[in-house]
């Protein structure tokens, strides 16, 4: 499993993605001074291609933790931020170049871990489905799902 970069066509093809890192829901654009290029990976569950970023101030569980946090206990780490995932529609939004970490003992985390970054991933898509068919809002306004990404992908997601 290897980090990649998002290509700027994703930014400009998708105007409005609410939650997504860098996406300013008062202005309703991409905060264009910020925009830069997250490291992530490639998931394909349900038929569909998600991009999970890479998030450095991870606070909740719906993630992958690369690197643990131990200057604040807040703070989970920097890793994967599931909340944060992004529908790819287009394979040419995920560029070939590999986006490197600061830390590369981090980096070396992602080796072998496609498949339960998969199960984990996918796990939370489901328990999102059932939340919203359910209109469970104790699940929906969790701290796990209060900010997702997947509010922006009902239709995709068959809700």
């Amino acid at each position: 499993m290897e980090l990649k970069k998002l290509e700027n066509s994703f930014y400009i093809d998708n105007p409005v993605v609410h939650q997504a890192l860098d996406f300013n829901s008062l202005k309703n654009e991409w905060n264009s001074q910020k925009v830069r290029g997250h490291g992530i990976v490639k998931i394909e569950i349900m038929n569909l291609i998600f991009a999970i970023p890479v998030r450095s101030n991870i606070k909740h569980r719906a993630s992958f933790i690369l690197e643990v946090n131990r200057a604040d206990m807040r703070v989970k780490g920097m890793g994967l931020d599931y909340s944060k995932a992004l529908l790819i529609t287009d394979p040419q939004y995920i560029s070939n170049d590999v986006f490197l970490l600061r830390s590369k003992e981090a980096g070396k985390k992602l080796q072998d871990k496609e498949e339960h970054i998969t199960k984990q991933f996918s796990r939370y898509v489901e328990k999102y489905i059932s939340a919203v068919k359910k209109r469970d809002n104790n699940i929906l306004q969790s701290y796990e799902y209060r900010f997702t990404t997947l509010v922006n992908y009902h239709q995709e997601l068959g809700l």
